[in-house]
């Protein structure tokens, strides 16, 4: 399992206490190093090379922060798989994520599938939307047991389609409510919404229930006869956007399983690996200015930065 001589961190209390230490000290620390050394363990214990792709979205950010599944990715799973050696066709991939857009996801999808034969996703703690989606085109998903999958809700511009189109819905059914005359009182609101963006928002949850329908049917239900039915109903569950009314709704593995999807429990080793990466990861966010990150064990391991511009405010002449 892990090993023995390198520092391991089992609950973020740990962290917490690590970062005191240091600060008390002042020793200095290479994060990404505590991180390699976990990624390692993660490969040894599952004997495949390990891509990890995080992302900073569970704390206060900005607006317009670059932290969802967006096309500049492809240059980060490109690095990543090229550093993967050619005779290996197998690999974990360790996602943390909000989503993002459909058809990002799809080139990060023909990236791998042109590579690897199989392709399993471990979820430390949370994918959503087009992370989802990412993680149903794995032969396997293996969650934490505080992990989630979400609804294949995508993103516009970092906001989830079905919240765009409830928008334009509402503003609908008040003018027709309230009347013509009501009309010059939503020009502000009808301004966010245009026709060209609804039709963005439509086409956007169209494809992703196409994409995960062959997705499902190729990797994770490859070979298998007569499940047609069980991948609909699978895509129907997952895309009932008035059903889970979040876009951040949990979907528990036991709902799932029904649908005879190969999603796992983590065992108790894998357990303490995929925790303790979410630990680092996390805790390497909270205290840098990266919202993302596409690393492995052998030599990626870059991302994006958001700069933070301070204003002074102009002081009150007595």
């Amino acid at each position: 399992m892990a090993s023995p001589q390198r520092k391991k961190f089992k609950t973020i209390q740990d962290w917490h206490d690590f970062l005191l230490e240091i600060q008390q000290t002042k020793k200095e620390i290479n994060p990404l190093d505590l991180r390699k050394s976990c990624y390692k363990d993660i490969e040894q214990y599952r004997g495949r090379p390990l891509l990890v792709y995080a992302t900073n979205f569970l704390g206060q950010l900005p607006p317009g922060v670059p932290n969802f599944i967006d096309l500049e990715d492809v240059d980060g799973f490109t690095d990543m798989v090229n550093s993967v050696a050619k005779e290996i066709d197998e690999i974990d991939v360790l996602i943390h994520s909000p989503g993002g857009k459909p058809d990002a996801t799809e080139r990060i999808v023909t990236i791998l599938r042109n590579r690897f034969k199989k392709v399993n996703f471990l979820v430390p703690h949370s994918a959503y939307s087009a992370a989802t989606m990412l993680a149903l085109s794995g032969n396997s998903i293996i969650l934490h047991p505080s992990a989630i999958l979400g609804p294949i809700d995508p993103q516009i511009n970092g906001i989830p389609a079905r919240s765009i189109k409830r928008g334009f819905e509402k503003i609908k059914e008040r003018i027709t409510k309230d009347g013509p005359e009501s009309l010059p009182a939503y020009i502000p609101l009808i301004e966010k919404y245009t026709i060209e963006l609804l039709e963005l928002c439509e086409d956007s949850e169209k494809l992703s229930k196409e994409l995960v329908y062959d997705w499902i049917k190729e990797y994770m239900f490859e070979n298998k006869k007569g499940t047609t039915s069980k991948i609909k109903k699978a895509v129907d569950y997952f895309s009932d956007y008035d059903k889970h009314l979040l876009h951040s709704r949990p979907l528990s593995l036991k709902k799932l399983q029904k649908f005879g999807l190969n999603i796992e429990l983590a065992d108790d080793n894998l357990q303490e690996l995929l925790w303790e990466a979410y630990i680092l990861l996390n805790g390497f966010f909270n205290i840098s200015p990266f919202v993302k990150l596409f690393e492995t064990t052998n030599g990626v391991s870059w991302g994006k930065q958001i700069q933070q511009i301070l204003v002074n405010q102009p002081q009150n002449k007595k």
